[in-house]
């Protein structure tokens, strides 16, 4: 949430809020650490948030009735719905090849973690984070771009 523009609607609260009554919900969940607890709470931050992005550009495609989130402080522009859903999907793509970078990725795009956390949570030293996170980002930039082309119906060429 840091690097969301001023005045986001979306409430930091509003988010931790759902997020642990999802997590109250895992009652089968043998809880190792902290990084472990981390970890699966950063899946669920990405899953509430693009479930929401989905809702919303729902709603602005004629979804019918109007769901209401259980904090209507979650609540975001559509434009930004769609570029998270956009990031989701080059997520999922990634994690396809490379789960390790794609579970960076979310534990640093999703979670907020440090380096350091990152690193704990999925057993690896900084280092290989902070490779990862590298080569995630120009991965996903690249797919992100190409997924943008194909949008606007340009056909970009082989490089």
């Amino acid at each position: 949430m840091r690097s969301e523009r001023p005045g986001h609607t979306l409430q930091t609260t509003a988010l931790v809020n759902e997020a642990y009554l999802r997590l109250v919900d895992q009652s089968r969940v043998n809880w190792q650490n902290r990084a472990h607890f981390l970890g699966v709470a950063a899946g669920l931050m990405r899953q509430i948030l693009v479930d929401h992005a989905r809702r919303v550009c729902r709603a602005k495609r004629g979804g019918g009735v109007q769901h209401l989130p259980l904090d209507e402080g979650l609540v975001y522009s559509p434009a930004m719905s769609e570029s998270l859903l956009v990031v989701d999907e080059a997520l999922s793509r990634l994690a396809e090849f490379d789960a390790r970078k794609a579970r960076v990725v979310e534990l640093r795009y999703f979670a907020g973690m440090s380096v350091e956390e990152a690193a704990e949570a999925l057993g690896v030293h900084p280092n290989t984070v902070i490779h990862d996170w590298s080569l995630a980002k120009a991965w996903l930039k690249r797919e992100m771009e190409r997924s943008a082309g194909d949008e606007t119906g340009t056909v970009e060429k082989d490089r």
